[in-house]
């Protein structure tokens, strides 16, 4: 394992799984950990929700959601997935926090980029 997985694992990302995903390969899945963090969805989520577009604010948490989930970034992908779940139902009460959570999510993996 790279440094890098060994600091996602001790965050608690699931890097067993994400690796048999990798095929065992360290530097592509730490190249596609920093392709992610760079994905313009964290930014789009944000924008559409400012502007209360919640189709667009859906599509972005939903690939964030799976892309996060394909890296076995289990803490990202949690809190993504409460704001993809809000905007399934429709239930826009809570969109800034879950969206501040979600911005907090992304910090803490960038600390350990």
């Amino acid at each position: 394992m790279s440094a890098l997985t060994d600091r996602l694992t001790a965050y608690g990302a699931d890097m067993a799984g994400a690796l048999e995903r990798f095929v065992g390969d360290d530097a592509l899945y730490d190249t596609c950990f920093a392709m992610f963090l760079d994905d313009e969805n964290f930014a789009a989520l944000g924008d559409a929700l400012s502007r209360e577009d919640y189709t667009a604010a859906f599509d972005a948490a939903h690939t964030l959601k799976g892309v996060a989930a394909n890296l076995g970034l289990t803490p990202l992908y949690n809190t993504v997935c409460t704001v993809v779940e809000s905007l399934r139902r429709k239930d826009y009460t809570d969109l800034a926090a879950q969206y501040r959570a979600v911005a907090d999510a992304k910090s803490a993996l960038e600390a350990l980029r």
